[in-house]
C-alpha cells in the first residue's frame, strides 16, 4: 500500500497539473479572445475605410456635378448677356436708321415748305427744272381766296403773285 505521504504527493502533483492545465486553458482563452478582438478591430477598420472611400467618391461626384452645373449656368448667363448686347445693338442701329430717315424727311418737308412760301410770295425759282424737288412735276397752281385783308399773299390783292 501506498503511504499516506505518497498519496498526498500524488494529489499535490495532480492538483498542480490541474492548476497548470487551468492556467493553460485560461491563457489559451485569453489569446483566443485577443485574436478575435484583433479580427473584429481589423474588420471594423476595413469597413470604416471602405465607407470613407465611398463617401469621398460620392463627394467627389457631387462636387463635379455642382461644378458642371455652375459652369453651365455661367455659360448660359454669358450667352444671355451676349444676346442682350446684340439685341441692344440692333435696336440702336434700327433707331439710328429711323432717326436718320425722320431727319431727312423733316429736312425735305421744311425745304418744301420754304420753297412753297418763297413761291407764294414771289421769291421762288423761275425755272423749276433746275430744282430737284420739282423735276418732272407739273407747275403748282395758286388759288386766290379773299379773306378781306388787302395786300397779303393769298388774298388776290398781292401784286407779287399776279401773272397779268
Amino acid at each position: 500500500m501506498e503511504s499516506q505521504g505518497q498519496r498526498q504527493s500524488y494529489r499535490g502533483q495532480a492538483q498542480a497539473a490541474q492548476e497548470h492545465n487551468r492556467q493553460d486553458r485560461e491563457k489559451d482563452l485569453s489569446q483566443e479572445a485577443k485574436r478575435k478582438a484583433e479580427e473584429a478591430k481589423n474588420k471594423t477598420s476595413e469597413t470604416a475605410q471602405q465607407a470613407k472611400e465611398k463617401t469621398q467618391s460620392t463627394m467627389s461626384q457631387v462636387k463635379d456635378k455642382a461644378a458642371q452645373a455652375a459652369e453651365e449656368a455661367r455659360r448660359k448667363a454669358q450667352e444671355a448677356a451676349e444676346k442682350g448686347k446684340e439685341t441692344t445693338q440692333a435696336g440702336k442701329e434700327k433707331t439710328s436708321g429711323i432717326l436718320q430717315q425722320t431727319g431727312e424727311t423733316m429736312r425735305n418737308v421744311a425745304q418744301g415748305a420754304a420753297d412753297a412760301v418763297k413761291s407764294t410770295i414771289g421769291m421762288g425759282k423761275k425755272d423749276d427744272q433746275d430744282d430737284p424737288l420739282y423735276k418732272g412735276t407739273a407747275p403748282a397752281t395758286t388759288r386766290s381766296t379773299n379773306t378781306g385783308t388787302t395786300g397779303a399773299p393769298g388774298t388776290g390783292n398781292y401784286q407779287g403773285n399776279r401773272n397779268n
